[in-house]
């Protein structure tokens, strides 16, 4: 299984959640007033469209933003978080939080131009913080990111059976030279001017001689 231990700065990562958690908080619990308030005030009833669907939206992307964080958290704690899924994390909130700052921003709401320019900037913290771990990876000069050895209990019992080269397989440590264990007597050479005798096989049982006479029809 792979381990990702890279060095994730504490101080970024740490300053960056209890931020986001405390402003998604009370972002959670101004969007949940504002649906009560349109919902109990007749007079808001031409806007209460509007602000359902407004409060809504903050509603799921603060939730999503908190599911993010719990996951990085989870992650990283584990030691299986990879730079390169921390910076895709931090992207998707620096964009977010950023377009719902300019929009604060060009709507004069100075409440919510303070909240999501606590929440873009420690996204943006991140982000640097993730391109930074990304560049050094990319160099070779970032360490972490390595496999865990899965545990396999048969492996001191394999290792003990075929460890050693069995009887009767090639060892490369012993020499597969043939000795005999008797010498063999190697055959006499033929002297110069005399010839070996013949072999002459041997009668068995009894045997019968022709006489050296001339035999007469």
């Amino acid at each position: 299984m792979a381990v990702h231990d890279y060095p994730y700065k504490k101080g970024v990562n740490v300053t960056a959640w209890v931020l986001q958690f405390l402003v998604c908080i009370i972002l959670l619990g101004a969007s949940a007033w504002l649906l009560w308030l349109v919902n109990s005030e007749d007079a808001l009833d031409n806007y209460s469209g509007l602000f359902t669907v407004a409060a809504g939206l903050q509603i799921a992307i603060v939730l999503v933003n908190i599911i993010m964080n719990i996951i990085e958290i989870v992650l990283i704690s584990k030691k299986r978080m990879p730079v390169e899924l921390y910076l895709s994390s931090a992207c998707i909130k620096s964009a977010v939080w950023g377009i719902i700052f300019i929009l604060d921003i060009v709507s004069l709401s100075i409440i919510s131009i303070i909240l999501t320019l606590i929440l873009t900037a420690t996204s943006l913290l991140q982000l640097v913080h993730g391109a930074i771990l990304v560049h050094r990876k990319r160099r070779g000069t970032l360490r972490g990111g390595k496999y865990a050895p899965t545990s396999n209990p048969d492996a001191g019992l394999m290792e003990a059976q075929y460890g050693a080269p069995q009887a009767g397989y090639y060892n490369p440590g012993v020499s597969t030279e043939y000795k005999s264990s008797s010498p063999v007597a190697s055959p006499v050479p033929p002297q110069y001017g005399f010839t070996a005798p013949a072999y002459a096989p041997q009668a068995t049982g009894s045997s019968y001689e022709l006489d050296s006479r001339p035999q007469h029809a």
